[in-house]
Formats: C-alpha cells, sequence, structure tokens
C-alpha cells in the first residue's frame, strides 16, 4: 500500500504543477495512465493515454486522444519493472509533451500575439 500512496502523491503533485489530471491504474496484467489536459488557446491536446505491462519489453499504446481508441502509435520507453516505473515515464512523457506544445503555440505566434 506504501507504493500505492507515493503514487497518489507523485500524480497528485503533477496535477497542481502542470495543471494536467492524471488517473493511473495498476490492473495487474496490464498498467493505464490517463491524462486529461485542460485545453489552451490555439491547443489540440485534450488528453494522452498510455498503456503497457510488465511483460511488454517497454512497449508502450499511446493514444493522442483517448476518446478515439482506434488512433494509437506504439513507442518503447525501455525497460520497466514496475508500475511505478511505468508511471514515472508517463509522468516524463506528459512534460516533455507539453513542452513541445507550449513551444509550437510561442513559434507560431510571431509578433502579432499579446
Amino acid at each position: 500500500m506504501d507504493m500505492e500512496r507515493n503514487i497518489q502523491e507523485l500524480l497528485k503533485k503533477f496535477e497542481n504543477e502542470h495543471e494536467v489530471y492524471v488517473s493511473a491504474e495498476d490492473m495487474k496484467s496490464y498498467w493505464i495512465i490517463t491524462a486529461r489536459i485542460p485545453e489552451k488557446q490555439g491547443s489540440h491536446h485534450h488528453g494522452r493515454k498510455f498503456i503497457s505491462g510488465r511483460n511488454e519489453e517497454g512497449n508502450v499504446l499511446v493514444f493522442s486522444n483517448p476518446e478515439i481508441m482506434d488512433v494509437y502509435s506504439i513507442e518503447n520507453w525501455g525497460d520497466m519493472k514496475t508500475f511505478e516505473d511505468f508511471v514515472d515515464k508517463a509522468l516524463a512523457a506528459l512534460r516533455t509533451g507539453m513542452m513541445e506544445s507550449e513551444q509550437k503555440l510561442q513559434e507560431g505566434c510571431g509578433t502579432g500575439c499579446s
């Protein structure tokens, strides 16, 4: 249970820092992280869903829109032996994705934005 509490604290901290709602589920045979990202002006990112498992050799299904489950990509995140490893890597992927989205918004802005 201690690991469960640590993961919940980690998710809550991430939510507070990044204004993203994140849920994590350890279904024993597979793992799921769902992130709901509030839409900002010009942003088309509504959420992300990551699905993997202990025996998936680091392969992760990445859904760029959790509402549309037939559109996904597959990434390899390397060795993940525990649910906690998966959560750490999912939060890192979310951070990277959000930074890239913000950069695109700023670059596309030019001098006309206020």
